[in-house]
């Protein structure tokens, strides 16, 4: 069968669309009366040294370094992949248990669930923070990657939770007939299709996390919101700031996003080859 011929149509309101968003900021940014400069930002992803002083009153070029920006950056980074793991590993928990008919486990499990996923996250990272960790003495990284892991862990459980009540168990009834053990079943048939199956809603999950990590700037973790309103008390530039922080989250969460569409296509040839 022949491909469909896309209608030109569609390829002209999407030009259409992007001129009109790229024109209408372009204008407003002309209209604005403000003296553009993102040279100072430079310092800030790496500063070349400052001027320290001795023992003796002698000043002298100190150490260059990452800046704020590199600093904040890596902090990012770092919650972020900590979050992403603790989330995957108690969202994927959560989910089996949801699906278990021991009726204690399963409404635990639903009200973790539903606490985590009908309360803001901020507020979480308030309780946390101030209230537990206060009281077992958790350091505010910790507490930052905690809350966020099971935030979006409680996402993660419903996704994993859907796909395997919805699952064909007549496969696990040919994996059986087939000799399979357990262990064979889950990594050869269920966790493939699985995967598969929920890896696009999960990396959306995992894109906000990125952005959600931004509201540990709250509890003075240094990442990349932290950083960005330490420069602008700085320097008073919160425009060329902000942008940069922006662009920076961008990056991010594109190669994310990126990632996710490339392993979600490898998983579907791996499918077809499997079929086919």
């Amino acid at each position: 069968m022949p491909p469909r011929k896309r209608k030109p149509v569609y390829s002209i309101l999407s030009a259409l669309i992007i001129l009109g968003a790229t024109a209408g900021l372009a204008y407003s940014l002309a209209t604005m009366d403000y003296e553009w400069s993102f040279g100072f930002l430079g310092e800030y992803f790496w500063h070349s040294g400052v001027i320290e002083t001795d023992g003796y009153g002698n000043e002298y070029q100190g150490r260059g370094g990452p800046g704020l920006l590199l600093q904040g950056l890596w902090g990012t980074l770092r919650i972020s992949f900590f979050s992403i793991c603790l989330g995957i590993v108690w969202g994927v928990a959560l989910g089996l248990i949801l699906t278990l008919r021991e009726p204690v486990s399963a409404f635990t499990a639903r009200l973790v669930v539903d606490l985590f996923r009908n309360t803001p996250v901020l507020v979480q990272l308030y309780v946390a923070y101030f209230v537990v960790g206060t009281a077992f003495g958790i350091e505010a990284e910790a507490a930052g990657i905690l809350t966020l892991g099971l935030f979006c862990g409680a996402y993660i459980a419903e996704l994993t939770r859907v796909q395997l009540e919805v699952f064909d168990k007549g496969q696990l009834d040919a994996a059986r007939s087939l000799g399979f053990s357990l262990w064979q079943t889950a990594s050869h048939v269920v966790i493939p299709q699985v995967v598969r199956r929920m890896l696009p809603a999960l990396v959306n999950q995992l894109v906000s996390l990125v952005k959600d990590s931004s509201l540990v700037s709250v509890i003075s973790l240094m990442e990349l919101t932290k950083a960005g309103l330490n420069i602008v008390s700085l320097t008073f530039r919160s425009f060329e700031t902000w942008f940069v922080i922006a662009a920076m989250y961008f990056v991010i969460n594109q190669a994310l996003s990126t990632f996710g569409r490339k392993l979600e296509r490898r998983l579907a040839k791996g499918e077809e080859v499997t079929h086919g």
